[in-house]
């Protein structure tokens, strides 16, 4: 429904969705404070006195922004480097141990006796050194498995500002989705998959066709050589670690000795395929961040990305020149 007025020029009845007086053609608007009509040419409202020159601030709705800025790309550089010498110090302890039970298993093929009774003293795994070795290579594997999630978490969310569309998973099933039974198969892989192509720069090597791109782009051969490196891996120290809990005759030591020779040298490949995997996704995200266009809200200030159409910090639609 209209509603009547006064125009505050000449007096005459006006109606306020017209815009301006159909007497004496004065152009008018609403007060942004009262709502009343105010000339095009008040600088103050006679009805409230507030500044029509002011600029009016609209307050963001909080209910579908938060205070918080979003998260913000954060490098990998420190990360990676520490990741790779635990990977490489891992590797020298593998070959070590590998080393000692090759001559542990000579020693028992040679002179395990027709009854398969175990002698203890003569074998190389009371050596002081090995079982230092031993010692360290666990410690290094835990600090480098809790050095690794928090590198894979930090990748996983720097996607979120590497590009438009937003990541599949939560960043807490970056980590949880390693140690959730038959989740662990197959989940971590997907993520993995997912930082693997996501990292990777818009851009073609040189002298590179638009099928190679393509190629490059979307083969998961490495992926796959790295999956299921790592699940046999797995499953070599888990069966190592069941069979080094019931030793009692010379043939169960032989077969452990085996099994944990598989372990570690699966586990060299691991370090070797991750050490390859870091580095270069590290290399990647360094690389598109810094060829990503800057863009800053016009309205609060705050970096945005290039192609949002709300500013997370105030809300506010942002404009396309």
């Amino acid at each position: 429904m209209e509603k009547s007025l006064n125009c505050p020029n000449c007096f005459s009845q006006v109606t306020d969705d017209l815009g301006f007086c159909p007497n004496c053609k004065a152009e008018f608007y609403n007060c942004s404070k009262c709502n009343s009509i105010v000339l095009e040419t008040d600088t103050i409202c006679k009805n409230c006195n507030s500044n029509l020159n002011e600029k009016p601030v609209d307050k963001p709705d909080l209910a579908g922004f938060g205070t918080a800025p979003r998260y913000e790309y954060k490098s990998l550089e420190f990360l990676t480097n520490l990741l790779l010498i635990l990977l490489s110090a891992e590797m020298l302890f593998s070959l070590i141990i590998i080393y000692a039970d090759a001559n542990d298993v000579s020693f028992l093929r040679a002179n395990i006796n027709s009854g398969g009774v175990l002698y203890n003293d003569e074998l190389n795994f009371n050596n002081v050194f090995v079982s230092l070795s031993r010692l360290l290579s666990v410690l290094i594997f835990f600090t480098s498995a809790i050095l690794y999630f928090v590198w894979v978490r930090r990748s996983y969310r720097n996607l979120s500002t590497l590009q438009s569309k937003p990541t599949e998973y939560s960043s807490a099933w970056v980590i949880g989705s390693y140690f959730v039974p038959i989740l662990n198969l197959f989940r971590p892989y997907t993520i993995m998959k997912e930082i693997w192509f996501g990292s990777q720069p818009e851009f073609s090597l040189e002298d590179e066709s638009d099928y190679e791109l393509y190629q490059r782009r979307s083969s998961t051969t490495f992926l796959n050589i790295w999956w299921a490196v790592f699940l046999i891996n797995g499953a070599a120290n888990n069966i190592s670690f069941r069979l080094s809990l019931k030793v009692d005759t010379a043939q169960k030591l032989l077969t452990g000795y085996w099994v944990e020779i598989i372990a570690m040298t699966t586990g060299i490949f691991v370090s070797l395929i991750l050490i390859y995997l870091v580095w270069s996704v590290k290399n990647w995200q360094l690389e598109k961040i810094k060829i990503k266009p800057t863009r800053y809200c016009d309205h609060c200030g705050n970096k945005v990305d290039f192609d949002a159409l709300l500013c997370n910090h105030c809300g506010k639609q942002l404009r396309y020149n």
